[in-house]
């Protein structure tokens, strides 16, 4: 597959007055030297005015089996695939120089050469978010999961030239992720929110994007945090001070039971140590926000710790709390995902529910705003329906006995309201 002439042309001859675009030049030969095989090395030489820079290929021939004309192998052994190999990259050349093109951006031979080996974070979007994640100073979940994010992009295409994104462009990648990946409303939310924070990096930067960004929204899916009810949290207190409870549960459940009981993230329960929970009171600094606080470790989460003397000793990683716990709750036969987050929602809930102070819960989550707090204010909201059974308006008389057939009113007599048979009034004579 060759490139059409005129659209060469057009790429290789475009100038403006900012002189973005400059005659290029490119080509695959030979070299004239040979390996111990009689092979010769395969390589592209790009021009640009006095500028030159060459490349080597992962392609090696016999010089009688290359076509200097057509700058392709003849047909020999492995001949097809070395053919297709140079004709991607002519296709990426032609991609890589419209792209240059459309964000008016100087492409020089260097610049050719290293876009193709995907070296250049200005061409390709994935190149440019690994080249700063790789350069910026990230906490340790938040690196992993913006590594993650990017991971998962290159999973559905391993290249993506900034002229290729489009609002389109990430809807189709969000259907991918739910229905190709498995991933939830909340894990896409999460995606979406470090690719919006490069796409904005990018623009920053000065790359043109082929859309307009402020369109790019990334909305926080309604979804309703898991918690555990008291009742919930007591069978797995009752569980962790068994006699009879897998010893492979202990751990796991200690850390949960002492989220529930501090609210503490897992990243900030994993910062600490024994010697920090052995006080009363301790201090300790949240990883995500770098925020300090104190909290305090209460009678029942005194128990725990006193139990199991391993608790902030022995480490078990994220993945495996979280693979236990869910073996912990089919067990205490509790029908819910647990997780080690849902330690610190069910914190949470049980303190409004308890007529708890939300500002004062917000600071003892360490949320950097009350906004991130209401949201345990609408779940507890629900609790507010069980004062509905209060509202009668029948007043009945709780100690009057039961009548056994007939209807019953009750009849307000010497200031007091007594029950009467329907049936019995009616067959009264009137006075």
């Amino acid at each position: 597959m060759h490139l059409n002439s005129a659209l060469q042309r057009t790429f290789d001859t475009r100038r403006d007055t900012k002189k973005i675009f400059v005659a290029m030049t490119h080509k695959f030969a030979i070299r004239s030297d040979q390996n111990k095989d009689g092979k010769s090395l395969v390589f592209l030489i790009v021009r640009s005015g006095k500028l030159k820079t060459t490349m080597n290929l992962d392609i090696k021939v016999e010089k009688k089996f290359w076509d200097p004309i057509k700058t392709r192998v003849k047909k020999s052994e492995n001949s097809e695939n070395f053919n297709i190999i140079l004709d991607t990259i002519e296709a990426k050349i032609i991609l890589i120089k419209r792209d240059f093109l459309i964000t008016e951006r100087i492409l020089t031979p260097e610049l050719l050469v290293d876009a193709i080996n995907n070296n250049t974070p200005e061409f390709d979007f994935i190149s440019f978010c690994l080249h700063h994640i790789s350069n910026s100073v990230y906490a340790k979940n938040t690196m992993k999961a913006h590594k993650t994010a990017i991971n998962k992009l290159k999973e559905y295409r391993s290249e993506i030239p900034f002229s290729m994104l489009t609002l389109d462009f990430f809807e189709r990648y969000k259907k991918y992720l739910l229905t190709k990946k498995g991933n939830t409303d909340p894990t896409c939310w999460t995606d979406f929110k470090i690719l919006k924070k490069f796409i904005n990096l990018a623009h920053d930067r000065g790359i043109k994007l082929a859309f307009d960004k402020s369109k790019f929204v990334v909305k926080a899916p309604k979804t309703t945090p898991v918690f555990l009810t008291p009742e919930e949290v007591e069978k797995l207190h009752a569980y962790f001070f068994s006699e009879f409870t897998n010893p492979y549960h202990i751990l796991p459940l200690g850390y949960f039971l002492f989220s529930c009981y501090t609210g503490l993230r897992v990243s900030d329960i994993q910062s600490l140590t024994r010697k920090d929970v052995e006080k009363d009171i301790f201090r300790f600094q949240h990883i995500k926000t770098k925020n300090d606080q104190y909290m305090k470790i209460v009678d029942e989460l005194r128990e725990i710790l006193d139990h199991e003397p391993k608790l902030f000793v022995d480490r078990l990683s994220d993945q495996k709390l979280n693979k236990h716990l869910k073996l912990i709750a089919t067990t205490c036969k509790i029908d819910k995902k647990i997780s080690m987050h849902v330690g610190r929602h069910t914190f949470a809930t049980t303190i409004l529910l308890k007529n708890g102070s939300i500002t004062k819960l917000s600071k003892l989550l360490g949320h950097s705003s009350l906004k991130h707090t209401m949201v345990y204010n609408h779940i507890t909201d629900q609790s507010a329906l069980e004062d509905l059974d209060k509202i009668s308006f029948n007043k009945k008389n709780p100690h009057s006995p039961k009548e056994e057939s007939g209807s019953v009113y009750f009849k307000l007599v010497d200031g007091e309201y007594i029950p009467v048979n329907v049936d019995e009034e009616l067959k009264k004579p009137s006075p």
